[in-house]
């Protein structure tokens, strides 16, 4: 009776289970460099919305021995400091999810969207506020958490989460805003149904699997203000390619190079009388999560050329990408040096052989 109704109508796979979810986050504000001090102290708290659908069929189970999770976060945050106002935030969510046993799930999440900020830097107004100057900043969250069952429908889930925002350098000052929390959310499932109970599989099938290469170009618009204090837009433009193996069900090991020029770092360079180019060149290693369509990497650098003093020689980046088709990708990635975003860049990737 209780898959009954679940397959949809000419499809064999079984329907996604729905679930809403509410709760409350509270954490700190990291004061990550001494131009955000004046913010440390500060303990956000938020409420938080979630809308998930869950995979629970054997295709996915033999695919990865998990139950994945995707849907809508939605966020409202009191950042507990008047420099930093508050923040309304709307993210996609990935969130694989493994049973430990019947009534207990681990899972990890990873979310990528946009935050509405209430207080942006203002020369006048709030001119204290260095962590960003637009009210509209991009989000990430990285995060843990364990599922217990309470009954058939009802579910209660703890997590610690990691939270960023800022404007990916497309005007200054943006320090950005880093919070740890905690919190606990509970989660409704109108129609639940029991979790597929499979054999784990032991097969290895990755290894027989090439080496997946993608090249892409990718870039973004940063401002500027010029001599005569007036905004201007100068674009971040480059060229990547990166090899990837897949090293299990839902993982894979990259090593890839990238290219690019940033028009206001040579925008600045002239400003401050110094000569040198306005390139950077990087080799990077990392890690993907193959989930479906979604791909959720994070891969750190090391600039092979960066001729100036402004960034560090090490840097990492965080990307959500999509297949598009089995060739064409698109994404967004983050690019920082340690909790200071540089940049935040849109890129199409083409991908072969597949």
């Amino acid at each position: 009776m209780a898959q009954g109704d679940t397959a949809a109508p000419g499809s064999g796979r079984l329907k996604n289970i729905f679930s809403i979810g509410s709760g409350l986050q509270h954490g700190f504000i990291f004061a990550h460099s001494p131009a955000v001090e004046n913010t440390k102290g500060a303990h956000p708290t938020g409420l938080e919305l979630t809308l998930g659908w869950q995979r629970n069929d054997a295709a996915i189970w033999n695919l990865c021995n998990c139950f994945p999770r995707k849907g809508l976060l939605l966020t409202f945050y009191d950042y507990d400091t008047r420099i930093l106002g508050k923040g309304l935030t709307g993210a996609y969510f990935l969130e694989p999810t493994y049973r430990l046993n019947s009534h207990i799930f681990f899972s990890f999440r990873a979310a990528t969207g946009l935050s509405y900020l209430t207080a942006p830097y203002r020369p006048v107004h709030n001119p204290t506020n260095q962590s960003y100057s637009t009210h509209l900043s991009g989000y990430l969250l990285v995060g843990t958490g364990l599922w217990f069952r309470l009954n058939d429908r009802w579910w209660l889930n703890g997590s610690i989460n990691y939270q960023h925002e800022s404007n990916g350098g497309l005007k200054e000052p943006n320090k950005g805003i880093n919070w740890p929390t905690a919190g606990v959310v509970v989660s409704y499932q109108p129609h639940p149904r029991p979790y597929f109970r499979g054999i784990r599989r032991r097969d290895k099938f990755w290894k027989e699997l090439p080496v997946r290469w993608d090249a892409g170009v990718f870039g973004i618009a940063k401002r500027v203000l010029d001599e005569q204090g007036r905004s201007r837009r100068l674009p971040v433009i480059g060229i990547s390619f990166q090899g990837s193996k897949q090293v299990g069900r839902i993982n894979a090991l990259t090593a890839g190079v990238e290219v690019f020029t940033d028009r206001a770092l040579r925008f600045k360079l002239k400003q401050d009388s110094i000569d040198a180019s306005a390139t950077r060149a990087g080799l990077l290693l990392g890690h993907e999560f193959l989930l479906g369509k979604f791909i959720f990497s994070q891969r750190f650098g090391i600039y092979v050329f960066n001729p100036t003093n402004y960034f560090e020689d090490v840097y990492h980046r965080w990307g959500i990408h999509y297949r598009i088709n089995r060739h064409l990708g698109t994404g967004f990635h983050l690019q920082a040096h340690r909790h200071i975003a540089d940049f935040i860049d849109l890129r199409f990737t083409w991908s072969w052989p597949q």
